[in-house]
């Protein structure tokens, strides 16, 4: 695998407090907040198969329950199937009912201050069978791919983005048909990163795998990354740290090392990198301070605590704050405080004080509740949920913003 040169905008720290010695003490996990160290740390790059249980905190088990949690700062009603995505800035990317027949859906943004909907793109810019995929927002560009249903082939495109507004024409940055998956990607900043990688059938399975990244008004794309498989996770961008994970020690079996590039260093530096144990495959990942919080979706025998189905906060060496809840969703939150989604609900965890509290979703919610549009470092936790009226059909949209 290879780094590549790029760009960069800035970084978190995270501070790993000592796991006690005997079972009846609980460690902790302390955020320092935002100070701008750039010291890369010292990994070995080996597996981390972690049989010393002194290593895992289980925050449900050891954390105190908190008599509050937070309180929304806004509550907004949006219409039925709209979905809102992960942004950097006061706009949230938004995917909302069709305004014609022309196209199954349309996308914009929705205001975090106002609560208003704006659509920006009514129709697919490829034509023909295309439909809008996903999308995502930054504070200055706006990306979205379209794809074909009936072939498989997919566009990832962008445009400049401000105050609400498209304030460019739109740059088609990447492609591919049946042999490549729909790319993974974000929005941070004027910068998209995003995946391309091979589908796990037809003729490319044995190519490597991509992360790119493009600034509105660059002529071209930058590889940042090369994996020899696929990666793990979607790219994650967190206080100026690009979290990827992709396939290492590729002759020795199958690994991930969740693996932390920092953007504000023109060489791309390495500044950390767990290992997971062989054929333990993350579900999410993002580097928050200078700590993973990383979520494994299913169990693994024989590979230790770090093969156990939930969420995990810590680096390599240990220890490590768990919380053995099926995971939904990609970690959030600010400081000492982590946001991690379970089925219909959001725990909130302060690793400083060691306590936890619940969200909990708005009323009538269906199905899994709330589902968050935020994931790593943010100063606003987003949240959306379909919800029923009193007859008991799906009526509305509630979206929630909390101020962390």
């Amino acid at each position: 695998m290879r780094l590549f040169g790029g760009k960069g905008i800035t970084r978190r720290r995270f501070v790993a407090g000592s796991a006690a010695a005997t079972a009846a003490a609980a460690a902790a996990v302390s955020l320092a907040g935002c100070s701008g160290g750039e010291d890369t740390q010292d990994t070995s790059g080996e597996p981390q198969v972690v049989e010393d249980e002194s290593q895992i905190v289980d925050a449900l088990d050891e954390y105190s329950s908190a008599d509050a949690s937070l309180a929304p700062t806004y509550t907004w009603t949006l219409p039925l199937g709209t979905l809102l995505f992960h942004s950097d800035g006061a706009w949230s990317a938004a995917m909302m009912t069709p305004e014609s027949a022309t196209s199954i859906n349309t996308i914009g943004v929705l205001s975090l201050s106002s609560g208003s909907l704006v659509t920006l793109v009514t129709t697919p810019t490829g034509g023909g069978n295309r439909d809008f995929f996903d999308v995502r927002c930054g504070s200055g560009v706006f990306a979205w791919v379209e794809i074909d249903y009936n072939t498989l082939d997919w566009s990832l495109l962008a445009a400049p983005f401000a105050d609400g507004s498209l304030t460019g024409d739109p740059v088609e940055l990447d492609s591919g048909d049946s042999d490549w998956d729909p790319t993974m990607f974000t929005a941070v900043g004027s910068t998209v990163y995003w995946l391309k990688m091979p589908s796990t059938s037809g003729s490319s399975t044995s190519e490597p795998s991509h992360c790119y990244s493009w600034s509105t008004g660059d002529s071209d794309n930058r590889q940042i990354y090369e994996s020899p498989g696929r990666f793990a996770t979607h790219p994650r961008v967190c206080g100026g740290v690009l979290t990827i994970a992709p396939r290492v020690l590729a002759d020795q079996g199958t690994y991930y090392g969740m693996t932390a590039i920092d953007l504000n260093d023109a060489d791309l530096r390495q500044i950390d990198q767990l290992v997971l144990p062989a054929g333990v495959r993350p579900f999410e990942a993002v580097y928050m301070g200078d700590s993973f919080a990383f979520a494994i979706e299913a169990s693994y025998d024989g590979s230790g605590s770090l093969g156990n189905m939930g969420t995990f906060i810590g680096r390599e060496g240990g220890p490590y704050v768990y919380v053995g809840r099926e995971p939904a969703a990609c970690p959030a939150g600010k400081d000492s405080r982590y946001l991690i989604k379970v089925r219909s609900s959001h725990y909130l965890f302060d690793t400083a004080e060691q306590t936890y509290s619940v969200i909990s979703c708005p009323d009538r919610s269906l199905d899994y509740g709330d589902y968050p549009a935020s994931e790593g470092t943010c100063d606003q936790f987003v949240t959306y949920a379909a919800v029923k009226n009193v007859q008991g059909m799906p009526e509305s949209v509630t979206a929630r913003v909390f101020t962390l």
